[in-house]
Formats: C-alpha cells, sequence, structure tokens
C-alpha cells in the first residue's frame, strides 16, 4: 500500500510498471519450466487384472525392479491394465 508521502496514483503506476510485471511473469515461467519433469500418477501406476493390485515399475535402485501394493489400497480408475511381473513368472 502507499505510504503517506505517496499518492495512490504514483503507487498504482509503480506497481503496474513494465518491470515489476515482467519480474512477475518472469518469477511464473521460473515455476512452470519444471512442471514437465513431474509424470502424471495414472501414468505410471498400472492395475494387474490377475491379482488385482496396483503395481509400479521402481525407479530406485532397489533389489526388485517393482514395487505392489496390497488390495484395494489404491483406486484403480485410470489406471492401464496390464499384468505385474509377479503373475507373468507364475504363468
Amino acid at each position: 500500500m502507499p505510504s503517506k508521502k505517496e499518492s495512490m496514483i504514483e503507487w498504482i503506476i509503480e506497481a503496474t510498471d513494465n518491470s515489476a510485471v515482467n519480474n512477475r511473469i518472469h518469477n511464473q515461467k521460473k515455476d512452470s519450466q519444471f512442471e514437465r519433469l513431474h509424470h502424471r500418477i495414472d501414468d505410471i501406476l498400472m492395475y494387474c487384472e490377475s491379482c488385482e493390485r496396483v503395481w509400479q515399475k521402481n525407479r530406485k535402485m532397489m533389489s526388485r525392479n517393482w514395487e505392489s501394493y496390497p488390495k484395494n489400497h489404491i483406486p484403480i480408475i485410470g489406471k492401464q491394465k496390464k499384468q505385474c511381473p509377479n503373475c507373468k513368472e507364475e504363468k
């Protein structure tokens, strides 16, 4: 807000100055440049119809290449239907 010495019009002009607007736009662009690095969860998680579990490939350096979640722990709406590695090994 304007100080007592500064008039309202001077404060508005300063707040809407091109450099201030450009600075705000630059900050918004900086935040959105990392947006594409994230993946949608529904693209990562898959649903196995045979064991009725949701599973995903591990992205971490772990002993297993995939991990599964308990039944009915994660909603299956919007998940790809793909057989998990555990069910593939059993067949």
